[in-house]
Parts: structure tokens; C-alpha cells; sequence
């Protein structure tokens, strides 16, 4: 027999460079994965530091995550993928269609919905023995900065200089933040009173930048912790559990605690529910909104769960068909409160309704864990559709739906390794 010791060296030298880019290959997803999560607190350190940034530069970049997120996938293909890529065409048509109708492009509407097609896609392109470890990496960052923002608040905002960011590259004005002599993000100092009241410092945001954000993200957390505790095993998950407790304290994300309470209490049940029941959230909630907003005194104008809920009812109240179609702008810009209303001008209602069926049942529920993630998924969407579309930023959603498709991919791995009957 030969081996590596007995090949030529140019051979020898081909099948190393084969293993190095295989693994390569093998760990390219979680690291697209990181810098999706990581690249905006990445720019907001050039921009302060090295060079004042545009909105085009953020847009190229996240641009350039995506088609790489898309090409690792597709060069780790699976027949399971074939359905994301109709969705992703089906996405793309309607982003067409709309623009036509309109008579105004805007990318923006179609990369909003487009980042659940593509990193699910590029969690079934990874493997399930890196998911713990992308999770606990991504987490240690985006803890080492809390803690740095915490304790080393100058160092903080030296570094990002958020509000400077923001106003370079959003076109956020210096006037719309409630403190226009702080460095950090419009709500971090928001006039009324914190969640947690003993906290006294200014609402913490970590590498996303946005409080909203590192709620939304530690909601995530919980999600994770809560369906895959056993893969993670308890280290891991005491270690994950106390430092999302600190940074929900931290950023005062009052949705967050309240959809990590409903998420923890429902991973008790959701394993003795019926098949795919996880599509009754949105739709339950929406009626049940709608139904006693009135008899519930809600009233819009304040920043809070209950205005916000009520702004989404009297918003939908004054769309007409062509809102209703996702073909017409005039209340785009009004939907800042309210992922709902937000989705359905820009994807139209039908196209919501499929979209929600879509991550609701092409889903598989074989093992616990994927049971227990998908309906703490659907928990997270429908409640941060009613009061905000921060859910749909590309910092938090490549790892959510990461995590999604990776224990997707989980399950058909291990049928294809199930040993076949041989014939005689």
C-alpha cells in the first residue's frame, strides 16, 4: 500500500492544500456568520478612527456578505437547499414587480426579507459540530465589548463614536437623538424611566451599537440556550445564561425580557404540541390586536409596548388594496414602530402570509431541539412584529436563521448516515 509517505512531494503538497481548503470550506459559514454580526461595530471603528464612511460603503459590504453567504452555500449543496433558492426568486420577482409599480428602486425591501432565505441556506451549508462553537465565539465578543462599554465607557466611544456613524451613514440627523452631546445611539438615552430601574447608566448596545439590537440578540440567546441546553451542556450553559441576563439588564430591552420569559416558559410545552402549531403566533396575535385594541384603551403617541402596539392598529387602519398589495410608498416611513405594518407595504399581505408559512412549515420537527427553536423563533418574530422591524437587520438575523438552517441540516445528516439494508 501507499500512502503520503510514499507519494512524490508535488502529491504530498496537492493533498495537504485539498484538507486546508476543505476545512477552509468546512468553517467558511461561521465565519461569514461572525462578520455579519460584527462587520457594522467594524466600519463604525473605521469611520471614527481612519476614515469618515458613506452609506454606499455599508451597503457594498453587507452586499458582499450576502453573495459570499450565497456562493459558500452553493458550493456545499444539498438537495434540501432547492426550496430556499425558489424563495429567493419568488423575493427578488416581487422586489421587481414593486419597483415598476412604484416607480422607485429600492434594495432595501427586497435585502430585508432576503437574509432568511440566504443564511438558512448557509446554516445547512455548515455542520452542526461547529454551531456551539460559532454561537459561544459570536457571544464572548459581543460580551467583551458590554463589558468595555460598561466599565471603559470613554474607550467605547472613542472607538465607535456611534452617534457620528449613524449620521454618516444613515443619515440620521444630530437633532433626532434625545442627547445630541452623547456619542452613543438615539434611544440609549431615552428621557423616561429604565426597565430595570436599579440600573442607572446609559442603555448599553455592546458591537451592535443600537440597545434594540443587543435586546434582540440576547433574545436570540435564550432561544438557543433553551432548545439545544444539552448539546451545549452546563458550563456552556450557565455561562451563556448569566451574561445574557447582565446585558438584557444592560441594554434595559424591555420586548427582550419579555419574549425570553414567554420563550422559556413555552420550551416546556412546545414539545407536547401538535406538528408545525408554531404558525398560529402571528396570525393568533394579529387577531386578538386588532380585536380588543379599542376595548383595551390603547392609544398611540408613546414610546412603549402598549403605543406602539396601538400606532400598528391605526396605521393598518389607513392602508388601502394598494398598501395592501406592497405596491404603493406613502406610509413606508411610518412603519419605523411597526414590523408588521412594515412587511406588508413593502411585501404586500399575501406575500407576508406566505412568507410566515414558509418559515413556520418548511421546517423539520424530528428532534426536540429543532421543535423547541422553531417555535421560539416564531414567538420572537411575532412578538418584535408588532412593536418594531428591528428583527430584520442582517446584525442579529444571519445568526438566527443560521442557527435555524444548521439544525435543519442536523436532522437530514443524520438520515443520510442511517446504514441502508444491503441485498445478498
Amino acid at each position: 500500500m501507499s500512502d503520503a509517505r510514499t507519494l512524490p512531494s508535488h502529491s504530498v503538497g496537492f493533498h495537504t492544500s485539498g484538507l486546508a481548503e476543505s476545512r477552509l470550506l468546512a468553517i467558511a459559514p461561521s465565519l461569514i456568520v461572525i462578520a455579519a454580526v460584527t462587520f457594522n461595530a467594524g466600519l463604525a471603528i473605521v469611520n471614527t478612527n481612519v476614515a469618515a464612511l458613506s452609506p454606499s460603503i455599508v451597503m457594498l459590504v453587507e452586499g458582499l456578505l450576502t453573495v459570499t453567504a450565497v456562493g459558500v452555500a452553493l458550493l456545499r449543496w444539498r438537495s434540501g437547499m432547492a426550496p430556499l433558492i425558489v424563495v429567493m426568486s419568488l423575493l427578488f420577482l416581487f422586489g421587481v414587480v414593486r419597483a415598476i409599480s412604484t416607480g422607485e428602486v429600492q434594495p432595501k425591501y427586497i435585502r430585508d426579507v432576503m437574509i432568511i432565505p440566504v443564511f438558512l441556506l448557509l446554516g445547512m451549508a455548515s455542520s452542526e459540530r461547529y454551531l456551539t462553537r460559532t454561537v459561544l465565539v459570536v457571544h464572548t465578543l459581543v460580551f467583551a465589548v458590554f463589558l468595555i462599554e460598561a466599565f471603559l465607557p470613554d474607550i467605547h466611544s472613542a472607538l465607535f463614536n456611534i452617534q457620528d456613524y449613524y449620521i454618516k451613514t444613515r443619515g440620521t440627523r444630530a437633532d433626532q437623538f434625545y442627547n445630541t452631546n452623547s456619542d452613543l445611539f438615539i434611544s440609549a438615552t431615552r428621557p423616561n424611566e429604565r426597565y430595570f430601574p436599579f440600573v442607572t447608566d446609559m442603555r448599553m448596545s455592546s458591537i451592535f451599537l443600537e440597545p434594540v439590537s443587543l435586546g434582540n440578540y440576547c433574545t436570540i440567546i435564550v432561544a438557543f440556550m433553551v432548545s439545544c441546553f444539552r448539546r451545549l451542556g452546563w458550563p456552556a450553559t450557565i455561562y451563556l445564561a448569566l451574561t445574557t441576563i447582565l446585558m438584557l439588564m444592560g441594554c434595559d430591552g424591555r420586548l427582550a425580557v419579555l419574549a425570553s420569559l414567554i420563550i422559556i416558559a413555552a420550551a416546556l410545552l412546545t414539545p407536547f404540541l401538535p406538528p408545525y402549531s408554531a404558525i398560529i403566533y402571528l396570525p393568533l396575535a394579529a387577531l386578538t390586536l386588532f380585536s380588543v385594541a379599542g376595548a383595551a384603551g390603547l392609544k398611540s403617541g408613546t414610546d412603549d409596548f402598549k403605543g406602539r402596539l396601538a400606532g400598528t392598529v391605526e396605521l393598518v387602519h389607513r392602508f388601502d388594496l394598494s398598501d395592501f398589495l406592497g405596491l404603493s410608498n406613502q406610509y413606508v416611513e411610518s412603519t419605523v414602530d411597526s414590523g408588521l405594518a412594515y412587511l406588508m407595504v413593502t411585501q404586500s399581505l399575501p406575500g407576508l402570509i406566505l412568507l410566515w408559512m414558509f418559515i413556520a412549515w418548511h421546517v423539520s420537527e424530528e428532534t426536540t431541539e429543532q421543535v423547541r427553536f422553531t417555535h421560539a423563533l416564531c414567538l420572537y418574530l411575532t412578538l418584535s412584529m408588532l412593536v418594531s422591524y428591528a428583527l430584520l437587520t442582517i446584525k442579529t438575523a444571519a445568526l438566527l436563521w443560521f442557527i435555524q438552517g444548521t439544525l435543519q441540516a442536523g436532522a437530514e445528516d443524520r438520515r443520510d448516515q442511517v446504514p441502508q439494508n444491503k441485498g445478498g
